[in-house]
């Protein structure tokens, strides 16, 4: 049988047929040793496939049989070494969107969470006296001081006060009534 390097010789000279011969002779041994690195048959076999590309386009000119195979090898852990960082790159660059995904949806979650509780506060609210329902409003989500409270309506800081706890009280007996406690809301 003809080795692999007068076959790349012939091809050298034109013979195109010549290259399967040496891809059939050098195939088997490129295929395992790409194998090795990137423990995946059909990525070593793309690498290959590739290694075989890059020697019919370039065409350097090898005088030995080991200087051709030497050649195909190096080619090969070339290839098999940037599939890997090429790879390694993929995978970081998909661990941090899927880090990033997993926040938006925990993001999304609290903010959805955050708005059945604001809707369920605000239908428990809806019950309660126009006073209680007011300084609970001013309070807690306009964030006024009780002496402002008691500005806006037209009351004693006493009497602001005094509202602020009956209104606390009324709305927790409503909230529990409906199944749902403070702390939760």
């Amino acid at each position: 049988m003809e080795s692999g390097l007068e076959s790349y010789l012939r091809f050298l000279e034109g013979e195109q047929s010549a290259l399967k011969t040496v891809l059939k002779s050098y195939w088997d041994s490129m295929l395992l040793f790409t194998n090795s690195y990137v423990h995946n048959l059909s990525d070593a076999e793309d690498i290959a496939q590739e290694a075989f590309i890059r020697l019919s386009i370039k065409r350097p000119r090898l005088v030995h049989e080991n200087q051709l195979k030497a050649y195909l090898f190096k080619i090969c852990r070339n290839l098999a070494v940037n599939h890997l960082k090429k790879q390694k790159r993929q995978i970081d660059m998909s661990q941090e969107l899927t880090e990033t995904i997993e926040d938006d949806m925990q993001k999304i979650e609290e903010r959805m969470e955050m708005k059945d509780s604001a809707q369920i506060l605000h239908h428990a609210m809806q019950k309660l006296k126009l006073e209680y329902r007011e300084i609970l409003y001013l309070r807690y989500f306009e964030q006024l001081t009780i002496p402002e409270c008691a500005r806006v309506m037209k009351c004693t800081e006493r009497q602001a006060t005094a509202a602020g706890f009956q209104a606390r009280q009324a709305l927790r007996k409503i909230l529990e009534k409906e199944g749902y406690s403070i702390e939760n809301i």
